[in-house]
């Protein structure tokens, strides 16, 4: 089970999600290696970045497929699992037009994981909790 105490910088704070969503992907998808698609690094969501402002969050996303006969209803439950095993409160929503999600939160922190009926791939997007 992951540490429950947040981290204190934002940069432990990324280091902290980055790693939640890795290794909740991996225990969704155990043979296949997730991939971080999106990391800007620290950005100040309330303000056109133009470096004036103090960076504030961190958003994550991470990308695996599917696991071989498991449709996206099955993903999705496997993630809330994997989550909560990991001290996160998930929750699985209704299926929206082929839509599955879970969405989750530990200490600031939030997750969503997406997984539709027409594509091969899960989706986890995370953000670090605001200062």
């Amino acid at each position: 089970m992951t540490d429950a105490v947040p981290a204190r910088s934002l940069a432990e704070a990324r280091k902290f999600l980055r790693e939640e969503l890795l290794a909740v992907a991996t225990a969704v998808v155990p043979d296949q290696q997730p991939v971080v698609t999106h990391d800007p690094g620290p950005v100040n969501p309330g303000a056109l970045f133009d470096g004036r402002g103090p960076a504030t969050v961190c958003s994550i996303t991470v990308q695996t497929g599917t696991a071989d006969g498991a449709g996206p209803a099955a993903a999705v439950s496997a993630a809330a699992a994997a989550l909560r095993d990991r001290g996160w409160t998930a929750e699985v929503a209704p299926e929206e037009n082929g839509h599955h999600r879970v969405v989750a939160s530990l200490n600031g922190y939030d997750v969503a994981v997406h997984a539709w009926s027409t594509d091969w791939r899960i989706t986890l997007t995370g953000e670090t909790p605001l200062p």
